[in-house]
């Protein structure tokens, strides 16, 4: 029986860094994949307000990873970038997505991140996801962030069959791969040494880790 999947991000590319691999797997399997982002505004910098991400150019970038190259159903919260709240209104556009599609299975931000827009979206998607059968937490986004807890994998999926898939994808966000080069930081090395250390730990080539919040088998 095919499962009715939401996989949930604060911004555009955190699905790619997170579960692409899984969520890859799931459609390859006959399972029906939606990717909501919560958010796709323009963003500067609080210091030196240059604009660190384009609105035109993010929603782009997300329509070319999700819906040309994953195949998946893309869903644009109306939520501000940096702002992203959790309160009732989140809560409930989830909650609409959630019953609209039938879903069973959701994919969201893990606990011990520190970006407030991924513990928000976190908060919004545990309200809104408290009848679903399945809940998994992915692994953020591989860069230089100070956390007081990291996590602690308890689910691994193979994704060596799809991980020119999920490298695609993460490289359709060429504005945010550039940003991340010009702190001298190798976005894409950093996912392959991320997937190739939670396959080593699970004996394959290339996995997703992440924490089981809820599954019914």
């Amino acid at each position: 029986m095919s499962k009715n999947i939401l996989a949930i991000g604060a911004h555009p590319d955190d699905i790619e860094f997170g579960c692409l691999g899984t969520l890859k797997k799931h459609i390859t399997q006959g399972d029906k994949v939606i990717c909501l982002i919560m958010s796709a505004t323009s963003v500067k910098d609080a210091s030196t307000s240059k604009i660190t991400r384009d609105k035109d150019i993010s929603i782009k970038e997300a329509k070319n990873s999700i819906e040309k190259n994953l195949g998946a159903k893309l869903i644009i919260a109306p939520f501000i970038d940096t702002k992203i709240p959790f309160n009732s209104e989140s809560v409930s556009f989830i909650e609409k997505i959630l019953s609209k599609y039938s879903i069973d299975t959701v994919y969201t931000h893990w606990a011990g991140d520190t970006h407030q827009d991924h513990i928000n979206t976190l908060e919004s998607t545990l309200a809104a996801s408290r009848l679903i059968s399945n809940v998994y937490c992915y692994e953020q986004v591989p860069l230089p962030r100070v956390c007081s807890v990291y996590p602690v994998a308890n689910h691994y999926v193979d994704i060596t069959s799809y991980m020119d898939t999920k490298i695609t994808c993460s490289k359709c966000h060429q504005s945010q791969i550039v940003k991340y080069n010009n702190s001298n930081i190798d976005i894409i090395d950093n996912l392959i040494t991320l997937a190739k250390y939670r396959g080593m730990q699970c004996n394959c080539k290339y996995a997703e880790a992440f924490v089981v919040l809820k599954s019914l088998s």
